[in-house]
């Protein structure tokens, strides 16, 4: 089985108004379909992670975000802020999209749907970078950043022993 070593960039995009963030299911398109993930992937060559980011999330969920953080997809203004960053088999780079409503992303082919989860009603057939994110504290993170005043500590019901390598994948 092949690795994938190319270097990614993924959102957590976290609706402040309900405490849910989106994940959208891999279609039979893409590699490892099925499972549940982050929006974001690979960081194409001389591409900085915030460009593959915005690509990414322009791509995938049709959300027009700027550098400058003007979201053009009728909703909120956010500006993505970098959350963590893992130096593995491969960089994996994370940033936090606040956004103040569900938006319903225009899926392309690599999704076949979407939803909107509670951070601890997370799917458990997760894609590795999203179940690095979520061992790793980035939800937890997430949570600090954008609900300061809330109490923050949940029981996420993820396996983190769960990490065999057999995912490695976008």
């Amino acid at each position: 089985m092949a690795i994938n070593k190319q270097p990614g960039a993924w959102a957590l995009i976290f609706c402040s108004q309900t405490g849910t963030f989106l994940l959208g299911k891999r279609s039979p398109a893409v590699k490892k379909p099925g499972v549940w993930n982050l929006f974001g992937g690979r960081i194409d060559e001389r591409e900085s992670p915030m460009a593959a980011l915005l690509r990414e999330l322009h791509e995938e969920t049709g959300f027009g975000i700027s550098a400058a953080g003007a979201v053009d997809y009728g909703g909120p203004s956010a500006i993505p802020v970098p959350l963590g960053f893992v130096d593995g088999l491969r960089q994996l780079h994370y940033y936090l999209l606040i956004v103040d409503r569900e938006a319903v992303p225009s899926l392309n082919a690599e999704h076949t749907e979407y939803a909107w989860f509670a951070p601890a009603a997370m799917p458990p057939d997760l894609n590795r970078p999203t179940r690095i994110a979520i061992n790793i504290g980035l939800i937890q993170k997430a949570l600090h950043i954008a609900q300061p005043n809330t109490d923050s500590d949940l029981d996420m019901d993820v396996d983190p022993t769960d990490m065999d390598g057999d995912d490695l994948g976008s």
